[in-house]
């Protein structure tokens, strides 16, 4: 076990020196491969390079990575991500989010539901189902009268979700 623990940190220690290779692959690749280790302890390194990334299939990978490894300490740093101008960084934020499955992310998630684009929007009502707080049924009902299908039916299931969840309780 103790063998397996300092592997695990030999890796963590060296993925996340490649988060600030020159190469983008390279960046993306370590950022991927750091969440699917699942360590929290990879997460100082992770939210480092989320916060000064310019590339955006490596902010992609440094926020499912957050969402993979489930730490509610990203929490704050992935408040900056949900206002992005680019759409599908918002959405894999709200996804991070729902994985993480925090209350103190369901503000934030309250907040992209009404977010302009549709997919972020259908995103967060998952991850408000994921998550399970009675706390965002209002704002999941007034999602019915969203003008997008998925919208609509993710806030559906939400409430489902929720509903079960108390219901089994």
């Amino acid at each position: 076990m103790i063998q397996k623990q300092y592997y695990t940190e030999m890796a963590i220690q060296a993925l996340s020196s490649k988060l600030g290779d020159s190469r983008l692959e390279i960046r993306a690749k370590a950022a991927e491969s750091l969440g699917k280790l699942g360590d929290d302890t990879a997460v100082p390194a992770l939210v480092n390079h989320l916060l000064t990334e310019t590339d955006t299939t490596v902010r992609l990978n440094i926020i499912q990575a957050l969402g993979e490894i489930g730490s509610e300490t990203a929490i704050p740093n992935l408040v900056y991500p949900l206002t992005d101008a680019n759409p599908v960084i918002r959405n894999a934020t709200a996804a991070a989010l729902g994985k993480i499955g925090n209350d103190e992310a369901i503000s934030y998630l309250i907040q992209s539901l009404s977010d302009e684009d549709a997919s972020v929007r259908a995103t967060a009502a998952m991850a408000l189902g994921q998550i399970g707080s009675e706390d965002a049924i209002p704002d999941l009902v007034n999602a019915f009268s969203d003008t997008n299908d998925t919208v609509r039916l993710n806030a559906v299931e939400a409430i489902g979700k929720i509903g079960a969840r108390y219901a089994i309780a």
